[in-house]
């Protein structure tokens, strides 16, 4: 019974092969920039102001929003992605964060 213990909880270990070929080198972590509300204030009186992208649902975006915002639901942004200016910055926005990530991501 003890050596049965022992084997389910790593008293025998087994010796791993190494691969036969160099594993690639992992990618890149993807770093996107974030903003503070008054960086973005001061980059909206500017000549050159950023596109605000709410990427928020439908719902939350009649709660409240900014009259200014582009507004693409985050599911809707692949399709829509022709829509989105190619020589303006875009600055996404969303409620908590997470979904503005992913979509700048």
């Amino acid at each position: 019974m003890l050596q049965m213990l022992r084997n389910w909880f790593g008293g025998t270990q087994q010796k791993t092969t190494p691969p036969s070929h160099p594993l690639p080198p992992p990618e890149p972590e993807l770093v996107v920039p974030e903003v503070t509300v008054a960086t973005v204030q001061e980059q909206l009186q500017s000549d050159r102001s950023p596109l605000l992208l709410d990427v928020r649902e439908p719902w939350e975006w009649r709660q409240v929003h900014i009259p200014t915002t582009l507004h693409i639901p985050m599911n809707d942004i692949p399709a829509q992605l022709t829509a989105l200016p190619q020589e303006r910055t875009i600055v996404v926005i969303c409620a908590h964060g997470s979904r503005s990530y992913g979509v700048a991501g």
